[in-house]
Parts: structure tokens; C-alpha cells; sequence
């Protein structure tokens, strides 16, 4: 397209609104986002927060991209003729300093959060963009040496911090310009992308419409960031479904599961059983679940002492209904379940309680470290068989999340298991 336009187009009218929303939006949660970070009390909205920021971020990204582009293609309307050599110098400028702001302030952003560190610490913490999907990490940067890690997360972040305060002034020298042009002015410079401001607009029916469909868009933009920033965003408590997960087929080797049913026939009710945890994290409380685990026991109610209790938990099924945390809790400083696919517990020792009942002593394991569980409690009542309990988990023994918060700064270093396991003989 060789010659500009009167006014600007459809397209460019959309993209910049877009844009300029999602600026204002990200750049008023990364200003709060860098104080409340730092405090117990909004660490974990804080934590939220930042992904809707990056979400935001990687999104401006792609729409600057794409208005580049259109730019090339269709070039903008004319400078109004009273304008200044200077002025027209100006606002060239300032258009050239917005196209590279909006892909540099995301891409410096970007590469922050890739090299998956924060002051001293390196971190595991995936991106996901609006929680459908998670975007790769750049260069390789999250392998990279700490030392390198450290380096380019300083520099990113520090670049990407003085990119923003340079767009928040670059937006307040835009806005007060085109306030000159529309109240000083009166040139129609502003209604060039706001064509409602147009006096005498001479649109065709398809021009109008196309303008409704575009105002409608813009609405409905400005109402996803609202609803974006009003979600509930501290940490949600997982949600405690009864449905039964996929049965998992008897098994005896290594490291599959074993059979939910043994020669002694007893069988786990999933619907009355669970293995559940809980902690806080950011000063919030989490609360989850294991949604895939089996049992094997032996167990003969006239020789109990006897009795034997297996179980193995599937670590990748573990789950707190937060996508971002089921991500991080997926990774090699967290459970690692491709090189540790399964947690177990064997019982140790069985003995009767004097109130009725059984004491049963065992062991976790979870990646290749041996925790003691001094007390889970059975109770036999005819032919169901009931084990009940809890235990408290250091985060340091079993080696969970130790190498980007080793002293519990944001993930309490004690979590609670809960168990609640129902059997029964047919």
C-alpha cells in the first residue's frame, strides 16, 4: 500500500488499543508486583500476579510484533501541514520509541524469567501464559551456570525495569501530546484512532460497522484485563474431587505399581480414601492431594502382628489445583517423578493399642530418602479395614524444593500428610 490513509485502520485502530491497555494493566501490576513480593502478607497473590504479568508481557510481545508488521504495510495518515519540523521530528521519534519499547520491555521480561533466578537463588518456576500453556525458556538459560544465571537475570532485570519506567514516561509525553492536538490543536490528529472524535465523519456502512465490531473488541478486551485482576488470586485450596482415578492394572515389577487387591482379597475403596498434604505457601494455606496411589497389604485378622502394608504413590499425580504449582511440583528440584516416578510406604512394626485398634509404624520414601511415620492407627470392623493418620513431612528430608527455598521462605518447610485409606474383603 503506497499512499496513507486520512485515518488509520481498522486493524491498527484494534492493535492499538490492545496494546495500550495491556501496557497500563502490566505496568500497574509490576509496580505493585515489586513491593508486595517482599512481604509475607501478599507474597502468594504476589506470586499469582506475576504470572498474569508475564502473561500480559509475552501477549504485548506478539501484538507489537503483528502491528509492526501491518505498519510496514499500510502506511500511517499523513502529519497534519501546521506541524513543525520539529514537532514532526518529535513525534516520528516517539512512534519509533514506542515500537521498540513494546518489544524490548517483553523480551528483556522474558529472558529474566528464563534464567529461572532471583537474587541469590535459583528458582523453578515455569511460565504459563494465562495457565493454558507453558512457554520454553530462552537460550537454554535455565541450564546455564549459576553463575551465568545470576549475571543475566541482573542484567535483564535491570534493563527491563528502566525499559518500563521510559514507556510510563513515554506514555504520559504521548497522551499530553495528543491532548495538545485535540483541546490546543484542533487538528483532528486524535481522531485519526479515536474516529468517534471526528466531526463530520463520512464513513460507508461497512466502514461504520466495521468501527462497532472494533469498539465492541476493544470493550471486550478492557474487560478480560478486569476480569484478569479481579480474579481470587491467592493460592487456591485444591479441590477435593471423589471421583476415581483410571485403575491401575496389578503389577509386580519394580517400579510399577503394585496390585490394589492381594490373595487376601482386599480391595481399596477410592471413593471413601485419600492421600492428602498441606502446608502454606506465601503465607497462604495450600491444601492437596495424591490423585493416583495403590495399596498391597496381607493381612490376617487372627495373626496381625503379622501384617504387612505397602504402598506406592504416583509423585507426578500430586496436585493442588493450581496449575502453576502442579507444574512446579513436576520438576527435578520437586519430585522429579521421571527420575522418581513413585513415593512408598512399608509398615514396620503393628501393635494393639490398649483403646482398641492398631498402632502401625512405618517408613516413606521419596526420592531414595527414608522418612519415619511413627503412628498411622488400623481399626478392623468386620471385614473392612481402616487406616487413618497423619505425619508431618520436612521438606529438607526428602529433598523438595531445597535448592531455591532451603529455609522456608516461601514454601513451609513442614507439610502435613493426611491418609485415609478403606479396604474391604468381598
Amino acid at each position: 500500500m503506497s499512499s496513507s490513509s486520512p485515518r488509520y485502520t481498522v486493524v491498527a485502530i484494534l492493535l492499538h488499543w490492545m496494546i495500550a491497555f495491556a501496557i497500563l494493566a502490566n505496568l500497574g501490576l509490576g509496580w505493585w508486583m515489586h513491593g508486595a513480593i517482599e512481604h509475607s502478607a501478599t507474597r502468594s497473590t504476589a506470586v499469582a500476579v506475576f504470572q498474569i504479568h508475564k502473561s500480559i508481557g509475552l501477549t504485548v510481545l506478539l501484538l507489537s510484533v503483528i502491528r509492526l508488521g501491518w505498519r510496514l504495510g499500510h502506511p500511517p495518515p499523513a502529519l497534519p501541514g501546521g506541524m513543525s519540523g520539529l514537532e514532526r521530528f518529535g513525534a516520528r521519534t516517539t512512534h519509533g520509541l514506542f515500537y521498540g519499547l513494546m518489544i524490548a520491555i517483553p523480551l528483556s521480561g522474558w529472558v529474566y524469567v528464563s534464567t529461572q533466578w532471583r537474587g541469590d537463588t535459583p528458582l523453578q518456576v515455569p511460565t504459563l501464559w494465562f495457565g493454558l500453556f507453558e512457554v520454553p525458556h530462552l537460550f537454554g538459560l535455565d541450564q546455564a551456570s549459576n553463575a551465568l544465571r545470576e549475571q543475566w537475570a541482573g542484567w535483564s532485570f535491570d534493563t527491563h525495569w528502566a525499559l518500563a519506567w521510559s514507556m510510563a514516561g513515554l506514555l504520559a509525553l504521548h497522551v499530553a501530546a495528543a491532548l495538545k492536538h485535540q483541546f490546543v490543536n484542533r487538528d483532528g490528529v486524535l481522531a485519526r484512532m479515536i474516529p468517534a472524535l471526528a466531526r463530520n465523519p463520512e464513513r460507508s456502512p461497512q466502514r461504520t460497522f466495521a468501527f462497532r465490531i472494533g469498539g465492541a473488541a476493544i470493550a471486550a478486551t478492557v474487560l478480560a484485563i478486569i476480569a484478569l485482576l479481579w480474579q481470587p488470586v491467592p493460592i487456591p485450596r485444591g479441590e477435593r474431587s471423589t471421583a476415581a482415578p483410571p485403575a491401575t492394572p496389578a503389577s509386580t515389577s519394580g517400579d510399577s505399581p503394585t496390585a490394589e487387591a492381594t490373595t487376601d482379597a482386599w480391595v481399596l475403596d477410592r471413593a471413601a480414601s485419600a492421600i492428602e498434604f498441606s502446608g502454606s505457601q506465601g503465607g497462604s494455606v495450600f491444601e492437596g492431594r495424591f490423585e493416583r496411589w495403590t495399596v498391597d497389604i496381607s493381612l490376617d485378622p487372627e495373626n496381625i502382628e503379622e501384617a504387612r502394608i505397602e504402598a506406592q504413590i504416583e509423585t507426578a499425580s500430586a496436585t493442588d489445583g493450581n496449575t502453576l504449582h502442579d507444574r512446579t511440583l513436576a520438576e527435578s528440584e520437586w519430585f522429579d517423578p521421571d527420575t522418581y516416578p513413585y513415593a512408598r510406604y512399608r509398615s514396620t512394626e503393628i501393635e494393639p493399642l490398649a483403646e482398641g485398634g492398631y498402632r502401625i509404624a512405618g517408613v516413606l520414601t521419596i526420592k531414595n530418602n527414608d522418612i519415619p511415620v511413627p503412628s498411622l492407627r488400623l481399626t478392623l470392623n468386620g471385614d473392612t479395614a481402616t487406616i487413618r493418620g497423619q505425619t508431618v513431612v520436612d521438606r529438607a528430608a526428602a529433598d523438595l524444593g531445597m535448592s531455591s527455598d532451603p529455609e522456608g521462605e516461601w514454601v513451609s518447610r513442614q507439610i502435613e500428610v493426611h491418609v485415609n485409606a478403606v479396604l474391604s474383603r468381598p
